[in-house]
């Protein structure tokens, strides 16, 4: 963002800059919908190598306003990478030592080329934090196509600045350079974009909505340029041959109820919100943050203050599997939050030809969370106990052959849980309890009660015999749920993999 604040150590400062209205930011995650997707991968892709594009304006966009994704992704394995279109030439200083920097400042005797190549800097440690594997600016490789070139003759994009509207909004600087980003066409810009994404051949690509966010100049320019970019990307290009992305996203700015377009959120760990906060550090000429580490807050030169938010959400806007999800997404109904990511397996597939993508969307290597895991398998496991030993003990005598059906159908009450346990929390060990809580209930009932046991145990009767069954059976019938359950998961994995 071209608007700056100083990091300091302590408190956040009040700001030496004025304006006649109060600058407004969208605030992230204000409103989550029940039924919003879990990912903004396409359903079945593991986070693991996955490519991810973010398409930001200026050095610190892609931290304030997409850090937590960035980094949730980034630990997850993906393979993270951050275009940035200019290097906030534009930007003001607060820091007293670099105030020489800002364009209109004494010292300053050029167009804030030397600002921008200080903020270089502060990107590169900004992404260090937050895992990015690669980053990119606009108009050098590989985010050129030599074949269009840059109209103005420069090998870069200048921040076109901002000034703030009476509506709390930002709207066109008064003086906005011929190099700037906004005074070049947008399919100049659009085909620059198309060259990375022909690079990097990702399967999403995250700007901002056709409103920049919260109206910089700069913000709605990416905007407009990415979402053409990824047409021009499904051709070949100098760059090599073209890649159609399989899901854009927009990044949600005010909240607006009437939208009816899929929404997507990321909700960062602490380990996330914990980058976020350090990559915010590393841009030390535009953010300032409390002393305390545990608070999360910052401002920029403004001094409004805004909080570091760990919720991320995003509105799909393009790509390929758009019709797809926007078909799941009209039919979700209210849905439970977090249920999942909805959409298709891949670039190329709908949900209706993955065989792993339920109808909910939820991603088929999502495990269910530990407190979740035991609250079911204990249930079941009770249910199964208490059931499986009220039936135990029933025998069909046809003649002089015994057929001790209800032991029989108690174990198979016992596999079945166990192994749909296993299944729906996608926890291997899941599988056995169920089973153990089964074995405890029946102990109790067996033991606890001398008087009037329901279990009969020995081998000088049939009851007794089905007493003994049904208590090794559980065992046996544990052991052999985890092991189907255990060899359907790595099936799963190798084939989600694939």
């Amino acid at each position: 963002m071209s608007v700056c604040v100083l990091l300091v150590s302590g408190h956040v400062p009040e700001p030496d800059r004025t304006t006649d209205a109060t600058p407004s930011y969208p605030q992230q995650g204000a409103a989550v919908l029940p039924h919003a997707l879990t990912s903004v991968l396409p359903a079945g892709v593991s986070p693991v190598g996955a490519r991810v594009l973010y398409v930001h304006a200026h050095p610190d966009d892609e931290t304030v306003v997409t850090g937590a994704s960035m980094a949730h992704l980034a630990r997850a394995g993906a393979e993270v990478t951050l275009l940035t279109m200019t290097r906030g030439e534009r930007g003001e200083v607060i820091p007293a030592d670099l105030r020489h920097l800002e364009v209109g400042q004494p010292g300053c005797t050029d167009d804030g080329t030397a600002l921008g190549d200080y903020r270089v800097g502060e990107l590169h440690a900004a992404c260090a934090a937050l895992g990015v594997r690669s980053q990119m600016f606009a108009g050098q490789n590989p985010a050129v196509d030599p074949s269009v070139g840059l109209s103005h003759g420069r090998d870069r994009y200048l921040d076109s600045g901002m000034a703030w509207g009476a509506d709390g909004r930002a709207t066109a600087a008064a003086d906005v350079s011929p190099a700037a980003l906004t005074a070049a066409p947008v399919e100049e810009v659009s085909a620059h974009i198309a060259a990375a994404i022909r690079t990097v051949r990702p399967l999403a690509v995250i700007s901002y909505d056709d409103d920049g966010g919260y109206g910089h100049p700069d913000h709605i320019r990416t905007a407009q340029a990415t979402m053409r970019a990824v047409e021009l990307a499904s051709s070949a290009g100098s760059q090599g041959g073209g890649w159609n992305v399989p899901m854009v996203w927009a990044i949600e700015g005010e909240f607006v109820a009437s939208d009816a377009r899929p929404q997507a959120v990321v909700r960062a760990d602490p380990a996330d919100l914990g980058a976020k906060r350090a990559a915010l550090e590393a841009h030390a000429t535009q953010v300032t943050l409390p002393s305390d580490p545990t608070e999360l807050s910052f401002a920029f030169s403004n001094g409004v203050v805004q909080k570091i938010s760990g919720v991320e959400t995003f509105r799909m806007v393009g790509g390929t599997e758009l019709s797809a999800v926007t078909e799941y997404w009209s039919g979700a109904g209210a849905g439970v939050a977090d249920a999942g990511v909805a959409g298709v397996a891949g670039a190329g597939s709908t949900a209706a030809d993955d065989p792993h993508a339920s109808r909910q969307g939820r991603d088929p290597l999502e495990q269910a969370s530990i407190p979740v895991t035991l609250t079911v398998a204990g249930v079941c496991g009770l249910l199964a106990g208490i059931l499986g030993t009220g039936v135990h003990g029933n025998i069909l005598r046809l003649g002089g052959l015994a057929l001790p059906w209800g032991v029989l159908l108690a174990l198979a009450l016992v596999v079945s849980v166990s192994v749909w346990t296993g299944a729906t929390t996608r926890r291997i060990w899941a599988a056995a309890v169920p089973g153990v809580v089964a074995y405890a209930v029946a102990f109790a009932l067996a033991f606890l009660r001398p008087d009037s046991p329901l279990i009969v145990l020995g081998f000088d009767s049939a009851i007794g015999r089905v007493g003994l069954a049904w208590f090794g059976g559980i065992l046996l019938a544990t052991l052999f749920s985890v092991v189907v359950v255990g060899r359907w998961w790595r099936k799963r994995r190798r084939t989600v993999a694939a």
